[in-house]
């Protein structure tokens, strides 16, 4: 170790001048760096479903829409309103890329209700309309049971009008322009009608509004921070030179890290954007224990030389196992399927490995060439230090055993969390998408469904009568289960069009069993689909399989993996085998999200703890001590994650991943407790004395670098990103639950641990 910071010093410029160009040269990368906001960066790529999924887009490509709402506070069957859906049916085309339009306007009769009312559509031209026709109309409306299913709510207090659109290029850029014009023509409707209430929902308004997020997060959040954290460096260093050194440092570091990203093509996404943030307080907490202990050298009269000397011997060990241990702790999240959750631990730790590597090679050089008449005396916070010192030497036992009690009652209500996930809930409540939802839920019911692909196994299959008899039979089981507000398929057009057929009898709304019969109906269903652009694909393209949709709303993840397990085995009992039935879309893989990811989580967690500890106990060349860091290192988690049972009790995948995150963070302030406890004892201090030196050389610095974490982190709060906001909320108080932890009773427990050991084996303490 001499040998290495023989080198780190002799030859600091070289190292200085080779971190600069390799940051130069990497963070030329940054300009490669693309964000991904689409579902994929969340859904888990191990769901044994997802096969099935992405089979099923294959078989019936998924249409490109946005939806419009329209509400109004009585009904939506009055004149501005329904001019409003006009303008939208008559001007779609404005919207970038759009392709048609389905709403009120342009709904058409079945055969029957257009005979009975002589025209076409159900609402007519309208300047030709009264009031008294409005009325007529809304009691037409409301009485039509499909239309209240989908378009209409049951009430008419709002309406939906679909607009599709087909890009010529599936790029984020193109996405995001449609996005905006989308808006752009939602807007104009507002100001045109301000007595209508318009919103708009859709894929890519939703990844719109994550890019903006990201985009705002890293444009203002990021500078809050940065500036928050040099202030408050600049205030416990008393030293704005020193804290300018460690923001360089970290301000490398983010370039470094970002751009080893962008050279390897790997794009970040809504979570992964939190890592930069992350990486720049960890880079600041590495270099303030070089500089905390350098200024105390300078204190005692060392030349700086020296005094870096002394310092770089002091950190390099418990920098290096931190480094290794919050390394493993982040990477830990790649035993997670979801790319959002991997991609965040991955950033990480290649930040964290970047942080060493620049802190080492280039932080000396940076602090020797400042001089030494404003050297900080006393640090700012060495008064706080004192204070705990005293604390702990007076009332260790009083604190040791607050502390246990603490740790013992919250891990008793850590069982009082659930993991749940609502994939809707990091949406903002003021936006569209929060209050189209919420009204698909309570108005119209139909805010969630379940596809199904059921494959005939031969070509025009779909046109076979036994086929066709396990489809109906199926849909005829899904209408009767209480969780489905309706269904779709293919069967249910056949039965209407041969009820048409024979004047509406209600006996023949049965399938056909004429083979010839069905081919002719499947010709009419694809004329109606050359007229009705907006009618959704239901059977693939060599007529071998059919999309069947079941609508449900108002149902919790479990009920609807419930509803989901309940189907499964009906098909396997009433199926035939013959007949391949596959999930078609993503609600439940999202439903299924938080159980893949939560096991995942705690399968990496578990590993990473492990590995951790055998770092330590390796590190620390001490099986005793090494095991005694667990304390210190899991318990904030579960003390802070038990008081989050008792008041909220909701835990998503997302913020179950704090459990690896927070290990790898905390670790740093233990460790380096604990290597200085070490040293002393080693030198022959009691320990009462090593506790009072250990608290003396690390008390400082790892509570400047928890202070920087937890302002870092507290600030997530006025972020845009829902994410960043429960990393706030839960990893701020893990942060200063671990310092108070490791100042209040780690070293209790030594003092305890350690006399209680010598006692019992004198011929051991004596060695």
């Amino acid at each position: 170790m001499q040998t290495l910071i023989q080198q780190l010093l002799d030859k600091r410029y070289l190292w200085a001048l080779l971190t600069l160009l390799v940051s130069a040269v990497v963070g030329w990368g940054l300009q490669y760096t693309t964000l991904d906001s689409t579902p994929r960066a969340i859904l888990s790529e191990g769901d044994p479903y997802k096969a099935q999924v992405d089979q099923a887009r294959i078989d019936f490509p998924p249409s490109t829409s946005v939806l419009f709402a329209f509400q109004h506070e009585k009904d939506i069957f009055n004149f501005e309103t329904l001019r409003a859906i006009d303008d939208l049916t008559t001007r779609y085309n404005e919207i970038d890329s759009a392709i048609s339009v389905g709403s009120l306007l342009n709904r058409r009769f079945n055969d029957g209700d257009a005979k009975r009312y002589d025209r076409d559509y159900l609402i007519p031209q309208l300047s030709d309309l009264t009031e008294a026709d409005l009325a007529q109309l809304r009691e037409i409306a409301l009485a039509d049971e499909d239309l209240t299913t989908s378009l209409l709510a049951p009430k008419g207090e709002m309406t939906l009008a679909v607009v599709k659109y087909r890009a010529n290029e599936d790029e984020q850029a193109t996405r995001l322009r449609i996005a905006e014009s989308v808006l752009a023509f939602r807007d104009y409707l507002r100001e045109t009608y301000p007595g209508v209430q318009v919103y708009v929902l859709g894929n890519v308004l939703f990844e719109l509004d994550g890019h903006n997020a990201q985009i705002k997060d890293s444009t203002m959040l990021m500078p809050l921070v940065i500036i928050t954290s040099i202030l408050l460096l600049w205030f416990c260093l008393r030293s704005l030179a020193y804290a300018l050194c460690l923001f360089v440092i970290a301000f490398l570091t983010i370039g470094l890290s970002v751009g080893t990203f962008g050279w390897a093509n790997i794009s970040l996404n809504q979570i992964s954007t939190l890592g930069p943030l992350v990486v720049f307080v960890i880079a600041i907490a590495d270099g303030i224990h070089i500089v905390s202990v350098y200024a105390q050298g300078l204190h005692k009269g060392l030349s700086k030389t020296e005094a870096m000397r002394e310092s770089l011997a002091i950190n390099i060990q418990p920098v290096t196992l931190a480094t290794i241990t919050t390394t493993m702790g982040f990477l830990s999240l790649n035993y997670c399927t979801s790319p959002g959750i991997y991609g965040f631990g991955n950033i990480v730790a290649v930040g964290v490995l970047w942080a060493f590597v620049v802190t080492l090679a280039l932080l000396p050089t940076l602090i020797l060439l400042l001089p030494t008449n404003k050297v900080p005396k006393p640090l700012g916070i060495r008064g706080f230090v004192d204070f705990i010192g005293h604390l702990v030497a007076t009332r260790g036992n009083l604190l040791f055993w607050t502390s246990s009690v603490l740790i013992v009652v919250t891990l008793a209500m850590v069982p009082l969390n659930k993991v749940d996930f609502n994939r809707f809930s990091f949406v903002d409540e003021d936006s569209d998408f929060h209050h189209v939802i919420t009204a698909l839920a309570e108005k119209i019911g139909n805010d969630q469904s379940l596809a199904y692909s059921i494959h005939s196994g031969s070509y025009y299959g779909i046109t076979e009568p036994g086929f066709l008899a396990e489809i109906d039979k199926f849909s005829l089981w899904l209408e009767s289960q209480p969780e489905a507000s309706f269904v779709r398929s293919y069967t249910d057009f056949l039965r209407s069009a041969n009820r048409s057929d024979h004047d509406d009898d209600e006996a023949f709304d049965v399938l056909p069993q004429d083979k010839l019969q069905l081919i002719d109906y499947l010709v009419g269903y694809q004329l109606i689909q050359e007229i009705e652009p907006n009618l959704e694909s239901i059977f693939n393209t060599d007529y071998s399989a059919i999309k069947l949709v079941v609508g449900t709303s108002n149902l919790s993840n479990r009920e609807l993996l419930d509803f989901n397990d309940r189907i499964d085995a009906w098909i396997a009992a009433n199926v035939n085998p013959e007949f391949e039935v596959m999930h078609a879309d993503n609600s439940i893989l999202y439903a299924r999200l938080d159980r893949a990811i939560s096991v995942e989580l705690l399968t990496g967690f578990s590993l990473s703890f492990l590995l951790i500890t055998l770092t330590l106990l390796v590190g620390l060349r001490s099986v005793r001590y090494g095991l005694l860091s667990i304390m210190p290192n899991l318990f904030p988690a579960t003390i802070v994650f038990g008081f989050w049972g008792l008041l909220v009790g909701e835990l998503s995948p997302y913020i179950m991943m704090l459990f690896s995150i927070s290990i790898g963070i905390v670790v740093d302030d233990s460790v380096h407790v604990l290597s200085k406890y070490i040293s002393a004892r080693k030198e022959g201090k009691i320990p009462e004395e090593a506790v009072q030196y250990s608290l003396d050389k690390a008390g400082s610095a790892i509570t400047i670098t928890t202070l920087s974490l937890a302002f870092g982190t507290i600030l997530l709060v006025f972020s845009n990103t829902f994410y960043f906001q429960n990393v706030a909320l839960l990893l701020t108080p893990i942060i200063v639950v671990a310092l108070l932890l490791d100042l209040l009773f780690l070293p209790p427990l030594l003092v305890k641990f350690d006399n209680w050991l010598e006692k019992r084996s004198p011929a051991m303490a004596s060695a």
